[in-house]
């Protein structure tokens, strides 16, 4: 017998923003670690641009995706990994979405900041 009213899930808000943090982390940091890591020291780019970047409304919101998203997605890893280590936190899923919660919110107020 089909359940008519079966129990919601938290998971797909969770996957979404895990999934944004995977496609973020594999097309924009290798460009990063370009820019921050070579560009950037042998004076090939200044850091006047990259701070003149920064205060751009779309250069807000690119260091917001670049920062937020990654974190959602390694939090939801380490949270899923710890159960396939059979290592089972109570209330694991509000403590480390929490914790990427908190983070979020305070990199938001960061960026705002700017």
């Amino acid at each position: 017998m089909v359940d008519q009213n079966p129990k919601r899930s938290q998971e797909p808000p969770v996957w979404l923003l895990f999934s944004a943090g995977s496609a973020i982390s594999a097309l924009a940091f290798p460009a990063l670690i370009l820019i921050l890591g070579i560009l950037l020291p042998f004076d090939i780019i200044s850091a006047n641009g990259i701070i003149a970047f920064s205060h751009h409304w779309l250069g807000k919101l690119i260091i917001l995706a670049l920062a937020v998203f990654p974190m959602w997605m390694g939090l939801h890893r380490v949270h899923h990994g710890m159960h396939d280590v059979k290592l089972h936190v109570p209330n694991g899923g509000l403590i480390f979405y929490g914790l990427a919660a908190i983070y979020s919110i305070a990199v938001i107020a960061s960026v705002i900041a700017i």
